[in-house]
């Protein structure tokens, strides 16, 4: 107790090169910070596809005014980098978990299932443009 030190200082000394360190603590500290850009990375993957949602309602509201070619063209390659960017981003996340899963034996399982979640997404709605497409440049035929 700190009571007990103050009455015999040259036996107990509150100095700071005194603390011992060990190495499980060093070990906890990067743990820690590799699982808080594990959940800053998956933060950045969400906000990657709010931006593709945001991109694919545009696109959807362009069907229903009247734009240009120009316009139509940039935002299908604003959906197709942003969807191969966050798509790549997904893969680098899991590689990323696995990477933490080895070194602190605790499987980071939310961040897994939500980026795989948000990979699915992406795909589902880059499933519906190359529909919306492909029916706006040839049109349904029924046979």
């Amino acid at each position: 107790p700190f009571w007990m030190c103050s009455q015999n200082r040259a036996v107990c000394s509150l100095s700071a090169s005194r603390l011992q360190t060990s190495y499980g603590r060093w070990y906890s500290l990067i743990m820690l910070q590799t699982r808080r850009l594990l959940a800053f990375s998956s933060r950045v993957h969400t906000y990657t596809l709010l931006l593709y949602i945001f991109f694919f309602l545009v696109y959807l509201l362009g069907s229903f005014f009247s734009v240009t070619e120009d316009f139509v063209e940039l935002l299908q390659f604003f959906l197709y980098l942003i969807s191969w960017t966050s798509l790549l981003f997904g893969v680098w996340i899991l590689v990323f978990s696995c990477i933490v899963w080895a070194g602190d034996r605790v499987f980071p399982l939310s961040p897994v299932l939500l980026t795989i979640a948000r990979m699915m997404c992406i795909l589902a709605l880059g499933f519906v443009v190359a529909l919306l497409e492909t029916l706006f440049e040839k049109g349904l035929v029924v046979s």
